[in-house]
């Protein structure tokens, strides 16, 4: 759920359909990304949106999700060019016989469209260095978004009094120019990739700071720190939990429907092609029908077909990487759900310790997501 909807009609987003895309209109407003957004917060609480509105890290936040999106779509589109590469050729292999004096010609070209199909499938699968850039990408984005809130959750009392103080709010902005040169070089990330998709050792590694890992003193409690919680809460917890609750969803553009689907579908196309390539064999060996003869062939071709077609459906949706996603999202949102259960239950001290918690577990999602997808090459 967006920022700016989430201040102005709380609960009204609609469900995603069927086939619709879990993450249509998605924006990053949890960091204020978009000019709704800050209008929004500005029109109810202007006192929090000059300290929750951070240009700097606004603008760096674009240097890393956008290309991050569009490497994840330019992935997706490049193994759906191999699959119509490879399925173009097996449907011109099988129609070849009624090219009456050209099937010689059209079964080469045929051949030419499957196997360029299934070398761009191996580029697809196992191209090290366009899924390292694009996972660095990734990772460089959640790393922003991460020190927005972990500056307010370390820092929440100076937060809470540059609200209505303005000697407060210039320390604040000096502060968090200071804690921007704590994360990572970009260049240096994509080499980092191998090392992020290792488990989490300790906890530590979650903060972008490393003194934040010892939680500070809770400051005096205000009517300001307050707001400012409230406002986190709905912007850290509600906003990656409407997240998930997105990837979870009934849709097909979620991974476990996904997951699912493309499982049943594999296992239908193998089964295809073991049965016609059995059906080749008895029309050779028992019935004596010649190895070209018509009948051999197109039993053949069948069971190629069958057999690249759930290849191709493992390359641009491989189950298992869709199953870890679904796996690794129903326990985030579980995380998450316990932490809000803790936020809105506890005093001060615990309310900040909830979010802190936030800020573990979703670090340790992100390095579960690298690792999953990563692995999958």
């Amino acid at each position: 759920m967006a920022t700016a909807r989430r201040y102005a009609q709380p609960g009204t987003e609609a469900r995603p359909g069927l086939f619709a895309d879990v993450l249509a209109g998605w924006t990053n407003d949890d960091v204020l990304q978009t000019e709704a957004a800050r209008a929004a917060l500005g029109a109810r609480h202007p006192q929090a949106l000059r300290v929750l509105d951070w240009p700097e890290l606004r603008a760096l936040f674009d240097r890393y999700d956008p290309p991050a999106t569009r490497d994840g779509r330019r992935d997706r589109r490049f193994g759906q060019l191999s699959v119509a590469l490879a399925t173009l050729g097996l449907v011109l292999a099988m129609a070849s016989p009624l090219a009456v004096g050209g099937e010689q010609v059209v079964e080469r070209v045929a051949a030419v469209l499957v196997v360029a199909g299934l070398a761009m499938m191996a580029v697809h699968r196992f191209g090290a260095g366009a899924r390292a850039r694009a996972l660095a990408r990734r990772f460089g984005a959640e790393r922003v978004r991460a020190l927005y809130f972990q500056a307010v959750v370390n820092n929440p009392g100076l937060a809470a009094r540059a609200m209505s103080d303005d000697a407060a709010l210039a320390d604040w902005r000096a502060a968090r120019a200071r804690m921007l040169e704590g994360l990572p070089a970009p260049e240096d990330l994509p080499g980092q990739v191998p090392r992020l998709a290792r488990p989490v050792e300790d906890d530590a590694e979650a903060w972008v700071a490393p003194e934040w890992s010892t939680p500070p003193a809770p400051p005096e409690p205000s009517k300001d720190l307050d707001l400012l919680l409230s406002l986190l809460r709905g912007q850290r917890l509600e906003g990656q939990l409407a997240y998930v609750e997105r990837k979870l969803g009934a849709s097909l553009g979620a991974p476990g429907q996904r997951a699912s689907v493309v499982r049943m579908l594999s296992r239908l196309l193998l089964a295809a092609a073991v049965v016609t390539g059995v059906m080749a064999a008895v029309l050779v060996f028992a019935l004596d029908r010649a190895p070209g003869g018509a009948d051999v062939k197109l039993a053949l071709e069948v069971a190629a077909g069958a057999l690249v077609a759930a290849m191709a459906i493992s390359v641009v949706n491989d189950d298992r990487r869709l199953a870890g996603d679904a796996t690794r999202y129903a326990a985030y949102a579980a995380a998450l759900a316990r932490a809000r259960t803790r936020f809105d239950r506890g005093d001060l001290p615990e309310k900040l310790a909830a979010l802190r918690d936030v800020e573990i577990t979703c670090h340790h999602d992100l390095r579960a997501f690298i690792a999953n997808h990563w692995r999958a090459r």
